[in-house]
């Protein structure tokens, strides 16, 4: 395997006992570097511990979607399989419309990728064999006007499967709507329906889905209230988008759209987790009980844009957040990362990764006590 890279932090001094020194021995960060040269990977790992990563790789309108594996015993990847069933269908747009992975019941893996032009939304799964994936076909045709961000996927173990994106006239960002297709066991999804509460989505912003082990779904996405009022907001249904509360987690007053990021993941006993872009800084937070939105940024000077941030947190109670520093929106940016205590506290444990390919995005998962980080 290429560029990898094992760190370990041991904070061992007098004050501490054997099982504290033994735990603090276990932390760690794995980075790794996509494989195959491959650019904006998103992972994901189930409950064997074995990694799963998905990644683009061609030209910006011929390419395709890899799938590849990493069992826990193991040091290398598995060979690569096409994601797309029509070669050269990917298409990239930037950050903010790579392709998106989750894990679902039985181990399927679904995945969402994003044309512009024409619009689509193609969607796919793993076979019932688990050799390959199935056809891929568009799931949206209704709404997909003005559409330029890549949708967003959660799946769980119940059978629920959830796309989420935005669409709407790109001169009206105020009058766009975020949109769910959603199904419950089966292959059949139903209608697209909006899910948001009318306040508008910035046009040309990424947004991030997930579900919790409960079958909630949980959106994180940057409204464009007024055209001005660009705040992130998440979104949360806990009945198949029925009914979708919505929260305003961090403000941001600006009249242009910053085109960023945004990312969401869960932590242990269902901690919600959120990380986006505000002024060039990045933040995250991870809600114990959906209302305790503790704001937390990236420690340190922003002397370059911080963009595209990934968070993950571990067993016991740890976030890593990772993000590129970087001038413009099409710059990968350095790699940067930062590990916090269980009380949101910065530690020692950080550090600075190699130049990302221009529009690649870093990814994060836990691994038990650890982390592994791609890029």
């Amino acid at each position: 395997m290429k560029n990898v890279l094992l760190l370990s932090l041991f904070l061992v001094h007098p004050a501490l006992g054997a099982t504290e020194a033994e735990a603090e021995a276990k932390r760690k960060v794995e980075l790794l570097r996509t494989a195959n040269d491959g650019i904006q990977p998103q992972a994901a790992i189930d409950e064997d511990k074995t990694l799963h990563l998905i990644y683009f790789k061609g030209s910006a309108k011929q390419g395709n979607v890899f799938y590849v594996k990493r069992a826990a015993s193991k040091s290398t990847w598995s060979s690569a399989i096409r994601v797309n069933s029509e070669k050269g269908s990917a298409r990239r747009n930037g950050a903010i419309s790579h392709a998106q992975l989750a894990l679902g019941k039985d181990g399927r893996i679904h995945v969402t990728w994003f044309n512009m032009r024409p619009p689509k939304y193609f969607y796919t799964s793993s076979r019932d064999d688990g050799q390959g994936f199935e056809p891929q076909r568009n799931l949206v045709t209704e709404h997909a006007e003005g559409v330029e961000a890549g949708a967003s996927i959660g799946a769980d173990g119940r059978g629920n499967v959830y796309l989420v994106w935005h669409a709407g006239a790109f001169d009206k960002e105020d009058e766009r709507g975020v949109y769910m297709r959603y199904r419950s066991g089966g292959k059949t999804f139903g209608a697209e329906t909006r899910i948001d509460d009318g306040g508008g989505v910035c046009a040309c912003c990424g947004l991030s889905a997930a579900t919790d082990g409960d079958g909630a779904l949980i959106v994180s996405y940057r409204a464009a209230t007024d055209l001005v009022d660009r705040d992130i907001t998440l979104l949360k249904s806990d009945d198949g988008g029925e009914n979708v509360s919505a929260t305003t987690i961090h403000k941001w007053n600006i009249s242009a759209c910053p085109v960023s990021t945004t990312s969401v993941a869960l932590g242990p006993e269902n901690r919600m987790l959120m990380s986006w872009e505000t002024e060039g800084q990045v933040f995250f937070t991870g809600a114990t009980d959906g209302k305790d939105f503790k704001i937390i940024p990236a420690p340190g000077d922003t002397k370059d844009r911080r963009k595209n941030p990934t968070v993950a947190m571990n067993s016991l109670g740890e976030v890593l957040l990772a993000w590129g520093d970087g001038p413009g929106w099409r710059s990968g940016g350095v790699l940067h990362w930062q590990v916090y205590d269980a009380k949101g506290k910065a530690t020692d444990m950080n550090g600075l990764g190699e130049e990302m390919p221009e529009f690649s995005v870093p990814t994060a998962v836990a691994t038990g006590d650890g982390f592994v980080l791609v890029y």
